[in-house]
C-alpha cells in the first residue's frame, strides 16, 4: 500500500478546505458590512428616539405637571372664594389665570400626545372630560355666590361641595392617568436609547474577533496555497523530468527493435518472393503469417516513435494553402481495396464549395489515414464507411472544414469515448484486433497541433463518427 508523503499529510485535507476559500473572504466581507451598517442602523435609530424624546414625550409631562399645577391653582383660588366670599379680587384674579392657563395646556398636550400614541389620546381625552365637569361645577358655584341662592352651613351646601371635590378629584385623576402613560413611554424611550447606545459598543467589539478570525483563516489559506504551489511546481518538474526520461527510454527502444524488425521483414519478404528459392506449399501460409506479424510489430514500432514526438512538441507541421478534400479522396482511394476486401463499401461524400485551408498536407493525410483505417478493421462485413465533408461553425474553433469518417459498425460505448484518445487505450470489444492503442493519441495530438481538434460521436443507428475539425481561412 502506498504510504503518503509525510512533507505533504494534510494535502488531501486542506484539498477538502481550499473548497471554502470563498468562505473567509464572505466573513470579512460580512464583518465589514456590519461595521458599517449597524452603527448607521443604531445611529439613525437613536437620533429618531432622541428627537421623539426630546420634541413630543418630554414636553408633553412638562405640560401635565403646568396643567395639575393650574387645576390646584384653580381649586385653590375657588376654595378661598367661597370661604371669604365672591368679592375676594386676588382669589378671582388667581382663578382666571389658572383658567387660561389650563387652557393652553390643554391645547398644546393635544397636539403633543397625538404625535405620541393612541393610548395617549385616549388617556388626554378623558382627562379633558374630566376637567370640563369640574370646570362646570366650579361656574355654576360661582354663578350662584354672585346671585346669592349658593346655600351657606346646609345639607344642600355640604352636598354641592362635595360633588365639587369629586369632579375635581376626577379631573387630577385622570390627569394624573395621563402623566403615567407618559412617563411609562418616557421610561421606555430611555429604555431604547440605553440599549441601541450598548448595541453600537457591542457589536464592534463582537465583529472585530469574527473579521480577525476571517483574516487568520485567508492567512492559513494562503501558507497552504503556497505550499501546494510549490508542490505542484515541483511535481510538474519531476513529471517533466519523467516525461524526458520516458521519451529518452521509448527512442531507444523503438531504435534498438525498429532496425531487426525491418531486417527480419525483408528476410521474409525474400522468403514470400522466393528469391532464395521456392518455397514449399505448405510453408507459405506460415511465411505470410510471419510477413504479417512483423509488419504489424514494425508499424507498432513506427506509432511509438510518432507518439514520443508528439508527447515532446517534435512533430513537424509545415503548413501550406491545401486542398483537403483532395486529401480525403486520395486517402479514400488508397483504402478502397482493403476495404472492399473485407466485404465493405466506401462512399465519399463532399460539397463542391470548400475552399483551401492552410494546414500540414502530410499531417492531414496520416489523421484521415488512420480514421479510415481503424473503421475499416472494425467494420463488420457488409457494413459501409463513408468519407463526408462539410463546412461548419464550431462554437470553439469557430469557421472550420469537416472531414467525417462515419461508420455502422459496433460503435464505443459513451464511457469510452474520451478514453479512446488516451495512450495505450482499447475499447475492451475490440481487444482482439491489430494495433497497440495509440493511433488515436497520436491523432488526436497532431489535430490540435495543426489547430483544429478531433471528436468522436455516435452515428445515428449505430456506429462511431470521428471528425477532423481544421479552422478554414477568415474569408471563407
Amino acid at each position: 500500500m502506498k504510504r503518503p508523503d509525510p512533507r505533504y499529510g494534510h494535502t488531501d485535507a486542506f484539498a477538502g478546505l481550499s473548497r471554502w476559500w470563498w468562505l473567509p473572504l464572505v466573513l470579512i466581507a460580512a464583518a465589514l458590512v456590519l461595521l458599517f451598517a449597524a452603527p448607521l442602523v443604531t445611529s439613525n435609530r437613536l437620533t429618531a428616539v432622541r428627537r421623539h424624546a426630546t420634541e413630543y414625550t418630554s414636553p408633553a409631562l412638562v405640560r401635565v405637571n403646568d396643567l395639575q399645577a393650574a387645576l390646584a391653582i384653580e381649586t385653590a383660588a375657588r376654595s378661598e372664594q367661597a370661604r371669604g366670599g365672591i368679592q375676594s379680587t386676588a382669589a378671582e384674579s388667581a382663578a382666571i389665570s389658572a383658567r387660561a392657563t389650563t387652557m393652553v395646556d390643554e391645547h398644546l398636550l393635544d397636539s403633543l400626545v397625538r404625535q405620541i400614541s393612541p393610548e395617549a389620546v385616549a388617556h388626554a381625552e378623558s382627562a379633558w372630560a374630566a376637567i370640563r365637569i369640574w370646570q362646570a361645577e366650579d361656574d355654576r358655584l360661582r354663578n350662584e355666590l354672585l346671585d346669592g341662592t349658593a346655600p351657606v352651613n346646609s345639607a344642600a351646601s355640604v352636598a354641592m361641595r362635595n360633588k365639587r371635590w369629586e369632579a375635581v378629584e376626577a379631573a387630577l385623576a385622570a390627569t394624573q392617568r395621563l402623566e403615567d402613560v407618559l412617563t411609562a413611554g418616557t421610561m421606555a424611550e430611555r429604555a431604547e436609547i440605553t440599549r441601541l447606545e450598548r448595541i453600537n459598543v457591542l457589536v464592534p467589539t463582537a465583529l472585530v474577533p469574527l473579521a480577525l478570525l476571517a483574516l487568520v483563516a485567508v492567512a492559513y489559506l494562503a501558507r497552504r496555497t503556497l505550499l501546494l504551489s510549490h508542490e505542484a511546481r515541483q511535481g510538474r518538474l519531476d513529471a517533466e523530468s519523467a516525461m524526458a526520461s520516458k521519451s529518452a527510454l521509448m527512442r531507444g527502444v523503438t531504435h534498438d527493435l525498429k532496425n531487426p524488425i525491418g531486417a527480419a521483414l525483408g528476410y521474409a519478404d525474400l522468403l514470400s518472393d522466393g528469391v532464395l528459392g521456392p518455397v514449399p506449399e505448405s510453408q507459405i501460409q506460415v511465411v505470410w503469417r510471419l510477413r504479417h506479424l512483423l509488419s504489424t510489430t514494425l508499424e507498432t514500432v513506427n506509432d511509438l516513435v510518432e507518439l514520443s514526438r508528439a508527447s515532446e512538441g517534435g512533430l513537424r507541421i509545415d503548413r501550406n494553402e491545401t486542398d483537403v478534400i483532395a486529401i480525403a479522396r486520395e486517402v479514400a482511394d488508397d483504402y478502397r481495396a482493403m476495404a472492399n476486401s473485407a466485404g465493405l463499401q466506401l462512399e465519399m461524400e463532399a460539397p463542391a464549395n470548400v475552399d483551401k485551408v492552410e494546414t500540414d498536407p502530410v499531417r492531414v493525410r496520416q489523421v484521415l489515414g488512420n480514421l479510415l483505417s481503424n473503421a475499416v478493421k472494425y467494420t463488420p462485413a457488409g457494413g459501409c464507411v463513408q468519407v463526408k465533408a462539410s463546412v461548419v461553425t464550431d462554437q470553439a474553433l469557430g469557421h472550420s472544414v469537416a472531414l467525417s469518417i462515419v461508420d455502422d459498425g459496433p460503435g464505443i460505448p459513451e464511457k469510452m469515448r474520451e478514453h479512446v484518445f488516451d495512450e495505450f487505450f482499447r475499447v475492451p470489444t475490440t481487444s482482439g484486433a491489430d494495433g497497440a492503442g495509440v493511433g488515436l493519441a497520436i491523432a488526436r495530438r497532431v489535430s490540435r497541433m495543426l489547430g483544429g481538434d478531433l471528436r468522436l460521436s455516435e452515428t445515428p443507428g449505430g456506429g462511431a463518427t470521428f471528425t477532423l475539425l481544421l479552422p478554414a481561412a477568415p474569408d471563407q
